[in-house]
């Protein structure tokens, strides 16, 4: 009976599910050596963006390097005093303001990256404006500022308005002026100047083509061939359109129940900010928004009545990572496992944001194994599985027979009728 129990013990044990070590997963990536020491910037490539935020970065030895994840606010915000300002209109009647940047104390021109722009302004709307921006230092000639796309102010009452930009942080002298693509320019009352480090107003990595699709009345399916993280959308509208405010929504796929019906794919908002319109007449037109940032290869777009896409690029921009690099010393980018934490915050050094914009990143090599990965574990699930139930009706049958028999066999005790 012994052994009919010990045999019963490990029928139950081989059916219990194991767990293995997923090593074939383990993948690192040479990181180029930074000439200098100091901060570096290691943007991340489509592979390791996919893998974001579990992946690590780490020595030749395999020990962990702190870093951080290059964002919008991580080097605080701070407001600047203004040490002259003049509001008005120049000789052609367009609204300006001029102003002086007055340093806090031990401060220089770009300690952060960008100054924000906050005018406080005053007309009836609808009105929509192009910035043009002047700088200089004292006594020196004013540089107008060159963008890829123009920057516009506007408001539009019930859809939207805008009275908010960046730029450079480049001189202390700043000239602005609002020149009107729609309607009456208002007026500047005043303007608030901040000094930020902002990541968003770096150029995208790459402008993909994505499939454009028709999917019914005022809405296209945009496609990418792999998930990418999109920033933003430039879309060319065939003209003549209005500002507009398009919609954009992230698919899901439709989920299969067990019964076999299909339940229809839902959609959820993605976040976007910024205005499209095409005016020939007017010599204006905005082609870009921001978006998310989304991770994915798929988005729905929708436009109001009436508008329809000439052509379409969505933005996209990757993660970051900032880190403390030693010059010529070899680093390493690990995901596939488990993520190595480095001891420590190194949020918590002095914030400065100097030169570490203005640095070219780090370049990523080819993958290969990863000898100081840590791998994650993985329930194995069990061949026998589907035989559980009979192996487990089998044991309670052979205990049952095994308590009968003792029984049975168990000798009479006094006063026992037998």
């Amino acid at each position: 009976m012994k052994g009919l129990a010990a045999v019963s013990v490990l029928l139950l044990l081989a059916c219990a599910p194991g767990t293995r070590e997923e090593r074939e997963a383990l993948r690192r990536k040479p990181i180029e050596r930074a000439a200098v020491s100091g901060w570096a910037r290691l943007p991340l490539d489509r592979e390791a963006q996919k893998a974001f935020p579990d992946l690590w970065l780490g020595d030749a030895q395999g020990a962990s390097v702190p870093f951080l994840v290059e964002r919008d606010g991580l080097w605080q915000p701070r407001d600047l005093d203004l040490e002259k300002s003049a509001l008005g209109k120049d000789s052609q009647g367009r609204p300006t303001a001029e102003f002086v940047l007055k340093f806090p104390q031990g401060w220089q021109v770009r300690e952060r990256e960008q100054l924000r722009i906050q005018l406080d302004l005053e007309g009836a709307a609808p009105w929509v404006c192009r910035v043009e921006v002047e700088r200089r230092q004292p006594g020196g000639k004013a540089i107008t500022l060159q963008r890829d796309l123009p920057v516009h102010l506007f408001n539009l009452g019930d859809a939207g308005r805008n009275s908010t930009f960046s730029v450079p942080w480049d001189f202390q002298i700043y000239r602005v002026t609002l020149h009107p693509a729609q309607g009456v320019a208002p007026r500047i009352k005043g303007l608030k100047v901040t000094a930020i480090t902002e990541p968003s107003a770096r150029p995208e990595d790459a402008a993909v083509a994505p499939r454009l699709e028709p999917l019914g009345a005022q809405e296209w399916r945009l496609s990418l061939e792999a998930p990418d993280r999109i920033i933003g959308a430039e879309i060319a509208l065939q003209p003549p359109v209005a500002p507009i405010s398009p919609e954009f929504t992230l698919p899901s796929a439709p989920a299969k129940p067990s019964r076999g019906e299909t339940i229809p794919a839902s959609e959820r908002p993605v976040s976007s900010a910024g205005l499209l319109w095409n005016l020939p007449a007017l010599g204006t037109v905005s082609t870009r928004v921001s978006l998310g940032p989304v991770t994915t290869d798929r988005l729905h777009v929708r436009l109001p009545a009436g508008a329809r896409p000439e052509s379409v690029k969505l933005l996209v921009r990757r993660e970051v990572l900032l880190f403390p690099a030693e010059a010529g010393k070899a680093y390493f980018l690990h995901c596939g496992g488990q993520v190595r934490r480095a001891p420590g915050n190194l949020a918590a050094l002095p914030d400065s944001s100097r030169a570490v914009y203005q640095r070219e990143g780090l370049k990523i090599g080819a993958a290969t194994s990863d000898p100081f990965g840590l791998p994650k574990k993985i329930e194995t699930p069990d061949p026998t599985l589907p035989w559980l139930p009979w192996v487990t009706g089998l044991v309670v049958a052979i205990l049952a027979f095994a308590a009968w028999h003792l029984l049975k066999e168990s000798p009479p005790q006094e006063g026992d009728p037998r």
